[in-house]
């Protein structure tokens, strides 16, 4: 056997990494050996070893089927390990010749099949092997090597375990030998003792000859669920009742009384978990390790139980389970594979074909390149969802898994997997793609219904949509006509087939009681021309446009009918199905609401623009007319007037009541007609929005107002007010109109009246309101201690030419607050009051803040 080289340095390190746990010629331990029969049940074998690698021997610490405890180092199979530092695989050592020769091959213990995991230390020291051995070939899975090496860091767990276990008790002897000699020493020792254990993953606790607890580490508070001032001192059969008896019990009686260290694994019902113990006599007591081991025992059980449902899987799966030898080409299928495509057990052979090609021709490139992929280690499994000819001709959809199998040098040896029949599934799928697009073409349409009514848009995305989602040859919506003809307004025609949009058609079959029963909403579909039963000259008709099969359903508008949407195919007869019809006559449906409310929406904009006419017109009449009889009022002003100042003393008395009478309402003409050319022109002699500052507008509708708040000796505050966008003559005007009144209806008193301003965030002089403004716009009011109006006038008084009072009490003319409406309302704003009788008014109204922001002015 040709000798291997080995670089002495990184050897040298090696060995001394060993030599360091102390593990050499050490007597057996039932934790090795349990780890080593657990390698040999997980892997099938009759051989396994727990191997470390000495200078020039391999020395067994734990050994399943074999009666030697070493062997030379130059002979065996962990050299492998070693050289490659990764896990080691030989099916049959046979079938390859370097390995042939080996004297442990054609010697004791004639090994034909060898699978090794290097046992590696957390600083990456290679110190030896977890092997098992067979003296016949065999192959492992993917789990159970997965197995192997979750045992060999198990075994590397128990060296490092050991290794703190040696430290501790190294250090533990010394303490205890210079106690008295080295009292600060001692304590140095203990408080490295104590980080020492405090920094182990393990549990510990220490019990003096007694059985109390001397010490014990935070682990083992966490395991035990105890805190260190429940037990220091307490004795542990009596805090711990539960395990005298036990294992426990028994393990650390036999400890003390032998003088020698036991391990062993226990269940722990208290905490339901299962603990695995190492105890170590001292001379003043006795020292414990122990751990948490649930995890590990769960999934030493659970690979157990992975293998017995595989086994069970094969007989009672739905699934169909194949096996692939890629050596010899050869699938097995099982039995529900076969029946799954409509075979017998003995229709289908083993041969790799059969598989291949039952596959659908349009599928089977790239389910074989998906093979490949996975056989090149690009995906992690095989996973395929495709369609596979069954024994009566037709397609099934199959969700195809597969894991392949390696070995040690890298070659597929062999693939199984799984067939599961997922066409149910895929007809869902299917359906509810379906729906979906049936959802967003609803939606859309809808959205444009609603956006715009654009009917023209809307009936080309509806032919459109639709001949993509039926893969029809052509869609088209037809107007018709009362005595039956009509034209094609919307078409989505495939190239190649005649174009008929904007035709007109007329159809000589199409009479009378068609059209009734379409209006009573009848549906027509045909699937094939040729066959169907209709009249020769309708077949005729419908062969003019290539047409071999049609679906037609009304579009209904209120009572009538406006006209069909048909879907055509030309390339071959064809069945429309029930998801077709009605997604044609929900279609309809929607399209007989878009046409109704298209004409509702022209014909209220028909009356709309006819109402904006008539009210231009009134109102360019009203300033004509206002216009018009100035001159001649003012004419008969000025000589009734002339008339009152030149006999006035010179006639009777009733003479001089009558020319009295004639000049008074010459002048209150005079004011209405003045008033009316206001109103008239609030709209179209405005001017232009600008940023006005309330308080300069307030002070200029004061001044007007100085003679009447002299006389009436009123007093107006007002709050800070903001600037806002507005026209300042207009805006004068309302302050003007509102404080007038205000003057005005106060009877008997001194007339108090108060501006206010607010905004929802506040400002410095904001009142208690009953209102809320909104965000966007200021609110304004005017609040005076006048007479009041019943509520049921509040609405009424901004009506032009609506008064409460006679002109002989409260003079005017009923057109000021119908003048401050419009005005408001030309500003995009309201205007209301709230008033009680005999308790004033509070006139509000809005000013949209344009600006978008508070504009406080100084």
């Amino acid at each position: 056997m040709k000798a291997r080289h080995i670089d002495t340095d990184t050897e040298a390190v090696r060995l001394e990494a060993l030599r360091q746990y102390q593990i050499l010629d050490t007597e057996p331990e039932e934790a090795y050996n349990n780890l080593a029969q657990l390698a040999a049940f997980i892997c099938g074998t009759s051989i396994s070893l727990v191997n470390f690698i000495d200078e020039n021997r391999q020395w067994f610490k734990a050994k399943v089927g074999l009666d030697v405890s070493e062997m030379p180092r130059s002979v065996g199979l962990s050299y492998l390990c070693q050289e490659r530092r990764n896990v080691v695989v030989v099916p049959d050592t046979l079938a390859d010749e370097k390995l042939a020769n080996n004297p442990v091959v054609t010697g004791y213990p004639y090994v034909r099949f060898y699978a090794g995991v290097p046992l590696i230390t957390p600083l990456g020291d290679m110190l030896g092997t977890l092997c098992v051995i067979d003296q016949v070939p065999k192959e492992l899975s993917q789990k159970q090597v997965e197995a192997l090496v979750a045992l060999s860091r198990l075994v590397i767990d128990q060296l490092e375990l050991r290794r703190h276990v040696t430290e501790v008790s190294e250090i533990t002897e010394k303490l205890m030998t210079h106690e008295q000699a080295a009292r600060a020493q001692s304590e140095a020792a203990r408080t490295r003792i104590a980080n020492l254990l405090e920094s182990i993953t393990d549990g510990f606790f220490a019990l003096d000859k007694k059985w109390r607890f001397t010490y014990i580490n935070g682990q083992a508070e966490r395991l035990l669920q105890k805190k260190q001032n429940e037990l220091l001192g307490k004795n542990i059969w009596e805090v711990f009742p539960e395990i005298v008896d036990t294992t426990f019990h028994r393990e650390y009686h036999r400890a003390i009384l032998e003088q020698v260290s036991v391990e062993f694994e226990e269940f722990y019902p208290p905490l339901n978990c299962w603990l695995q113990v190492h105890a170590y006599p001292a001379k003043d007591g006795l020292s414990v390790y122990f751990q948490d081991i649930t995890e590990r025992r769960k999934t030493a059980e659970a690979l157990r139980e992975s293998e017995e449902r595989w086994q069970l899987a094969l007989h009672g799966n739905n699934d169909g389970i194949w096996d692939w030898n890629l050596k010899t080409n050869e699938v097995f299928f099982s039995t529900r594979w076969k029946e799954m495509l409509g075979y017998k057990d003995h229709e289908v052979s083993n041969g790799w074909d059969e598989w291949t090609k039952r596959i659908h021709p349009d599928e089977r490139d790239w389910v074989l390149q998906a093979f490949q992929d996975h056989f090149a280690k690009k995906t992690p499994f095989y996973v395929c969802e495709y369609r596979v000819q069954c024994q009566d001709g037709s397609y099934k959809w199959i969700l195809d898994r597969g894991q392949a199998l390696w070995d040690a040098l890298g070659d597929i040896v062999r693939m199984v997997g799984s067939y599961t029949d997922i066409t149910d599934r895929k007809q869902a799928d299917e359906e509810l793609k379906r729906q979906n697009l049936r959802s967003q073409l609803f939606a859309e349409i809808t959205l444009k219904i609603r956006e715009s009514l654009q009917i023209n848009e809307i009936l080309q995305t509806t032919v459109t949509e639709v001949q993509k989602l039926l893969q029809a040859d052509r869609v088209l919506i037809f107007q018709l006509e009362a005595d039956g003809s009509g034209t094609v307004v919307q078409e989505a025609v495939l190239p190649g087939w005649p174009v008929i949009l904007g035709k007109n058609i007329f159809d000589p079959c199409f009479k009378e009681e068609y059209i009734e029963r379409y209006r009573q909403g009848r549906v027509s579909a045909m699937e094939d021309v040729e066959t169907a039963h209709i009249q020769p000259c309708h077949r005729e008709f419908l062969r003019q446009f290539a047409i071999k099969a049609n679906l037609v359903v009304p579009i209904l508008v209120r009572d009538g009918i406006w006209g069909l949407l048909l879907a055509h195919q030309c390339a071959a007869p064809r069945r429309w199905n029930n998801f077709e019809t009605e997604l044609l006559q929900q279609l309809a449906n929607q399209i007989g609401i878009a046409l109704s409310q298209a004409q509702l929406l022209e014909k209220q904009s028909q009356q709309s623009q006819e109402l904006a006419r008539s009210n231009a017109e009134l109102e360019q009449f009203a300033y004509v007319a206002s216009h018009d009889l100035q001159e001649p009022l003012r004419m008969v002003t000025s000589y009734l007037q002339l008339l009152e100042r030149r006999y006035k003393t010179q006639l009777d008395a009733n003479a001089d009541q009558f020319i009295n009478y004639a000049v008074d309402g010459a002048r209150r003409m005079q004011t209405l007609i003045n008033d009316l050319l206001n109103y008239s022109r609030v709209s179209t002699r405005g001017q232009p929005f600008m940023s006005v500052n309330c308080s300069v507008v307030l002070e200029q509708a004061i001044a007007n107002l100085q003679i009447a708040i002299a006389d009436s000796k009123a007093i107006v505050t007002h709050d800070t007010l903001p600037e806002v966008i507005a026209d300042p003559t207009q805006l004068t005007q309302v302050f003007q109109n509102l404080i007038g009144n205000a003057i005005k209806f106060c009877q008997n008193q001194q007339p108090q009246i108060h501006i206010g301003v607010a905004k929802p965030d506040g400002n410095p002089d904001e009142e208690s309101l009953n209102v809320t403004p909104s965000a966007d716009e200021w609110l304004f009011w005017v609040r005076d201690n006048g007479i009041g109006l019943e509520s049921q006038y509040a609405e009424r008084i901004f009506i032009i030419f609506q008064r409460l009072h006679g002109r002989n009490k409260y003079p005017g003319t009923g057109i000021g607050l119908a003048i401050c409406k419009k005005i408001i309302e030309r500003h995009g704003g309201r205007i209301w009051v709230e008033s009680k009788l005999g308790q004033g008014s509070t006139f509000y109204f809005t000013i949209p803040d344009r600006a978008g922001k508070q504009s406080w002015a100084p």
